[in-house]
C-alpha cells in the first residue's frame, strides 16, 4: 500500500479534503485498486459528510468502537491484524473504496493518545490495502500532522491562486521539513484557467519544478458534497455523459489520479529493486563464505 497524505500550509482555504475526496473516488472507480480514505481532525468532518448520509453518520459515531478509536485501541492491545482494519471501515464502493472514520475524542486526547501508534496502524492496513489517503490539518505546527506527513509515502500539497499564499509557500514560510526528503505534488484548488495566476505562470515565478496540478471550481461537485451524494455525482460524471464544465473538472482529477499512481508506482519499484539487491548481494556474501 502507498500511504498518500494530503495537507496544506492554510485551514480552509485550499480545499484539502475535498480534493482528496475526488482524487479517491475517481481512483477506486476507475482503477482496479483498494482505497482507503481517513482523516486524523475530529469526527463530523466534510470527509464523512461527503459520503455519509446525515443519520448514518449520527448512528456511526453514536458508538465509541469504531474508526480511527478503535484501531487505536487494537494496537495498544497488539490485537491489530489487516483484516480487523476492514471491519472498522465503512464500505463506500464495495471492495474499492473504504472510509475509516476520525476520532471522536477531544483534539488534544487524539493526538496524545493516537500518536504513537499511527505508523502501526498504517503498516498493517498496508497489508490489506492498495492506497490510503489521509486527511490531514492543515497548518505546521499540529503534531499528529508532522507525524503522519513523515510516515506518507508522498504528500498532495494544496495551494490556491492567492498570491500571498503562494509567497509564503514558495519563500518556505509554511513549510514542513517532510517536504524536503518526500515526493510531492502541489494541486491549486479552486482553480481559475483565465486567472494570471497559471499554473504556467506560477512555475515561472517561482522557478517550480514539482507537479503542478488543478482542481477547477465545480458546481456540480460542490452540491454533491453538500447533499451527501458524492460517489453518485463520481459514478456519473466518470461516464462522460456530462457538461462540458463537469469533463474539463473531472480530467483534471483524472491528471491528479494519474500524477500519484506514477509516483507511487515508481517509489514502490524503488523499493522492490533495493529489496532484490540486498537479497541478492547476501546470496553473493553467504556462496563467497561457503566457498573458503
Amino acid at each position: 500500500m502507498s500511504t498518500v497524505a494530503f495537507w496544506g500550509p492554510v485551514h480552509g482555504q485550499v480545499a484539502n479534503t475535498s480534493n482528496l475526496v475526488a482524487a479517491s473516488s475517481v481512483l477506486a472507480i476507475e482503477k482496479d485498486v483498494r482505497v482507503m480514505i481517513t482523516q486524523t481532525q475530529l469526527a463530523h468532518s466534510t470527509l464523512e459528510s461527503a459520503f455519509l448520509k446525515e443519520q448514518d453518520e449520527g448512528d456511526l459515531l453514536s458508538f465509541s468502537d469504531t474508526g480511527l478509536d478503535a484501531l487505536e485501541r487494537l494496537a495498544r492491545s497488539k490485537r491489530l491484524t489487516a483484516e480487523k482494519v476492514a471491519d472498522y471501515t465503512i464500505p463506500i464502493l464495495h471492495n474499492r473504496l473504504e472510509l475509516l472514520l476520525g476520532s471522536a475524542r477531544p483534539k488534544n486526547m487524539l493526538q496524545d493518545n493516537t500518536n504513537s501508534v499511527l505508523d502501526t496502524i498504517f503498516t498493517v492496513a498496508k497489508k490489506h490495502y492498495d492506497y490510503c489517503f489521509i486527511d490531514v490539518h492543515s497548518g505546521t505546527k499540529n503534531s499528529m500532522t508532522k507525524r503522519v506527513l513523515e510516515e506518507a509515502d508522498m504528500i498532495v500539497v494544496n495551494l490556491n491562486q492567492n498570491i500571498q499564499l503562494l509567497n509564503r509557500f514558495f519563500n518556505k514560510e509554511d513549510w514542513l521539513e517532510a517536504l524536503d526528503n518526500k515526493p510531492y505534488v502541489i494541486v491549486l484548488s479552486q482553480y481559475d484557467p483565465k486567472s494570471q495566476y497559471s499554473v504556467k505562470n506560477i512555475k515561472r515565478r517561482y522557478n517550480c519544478k514539482q507537479p503542478i496540478l488543478t482542481v477547477p471550481y465545480n458546481t456540480a461537485f460542490r452540491d454533491s458534497c453538500n447533499d451527501r451524494n458524492t460517489i453518485e455525482y463520481f459514478l456519473r460524471a466518470t461516464n462522460f455523459s456530462m457538461k462540458r464544465e463537469n469533463a474539463f473538472f473531472v480530467g483534471e482529477i483524472r491528471k491528479l489520479v494519474y500524477e500519484i499512481c506514477n509516483i507511487t508506482s515508481k517509489l514502490q519499484q524503488s523499493e522492490n529493486g533495493e529489496a532484490s539487491h540486498i537479497t541478492d548481494s547476501l546470496l553473493i556474501e553467504s556462496a563467497t563464505k561457503g566457498a573458503s
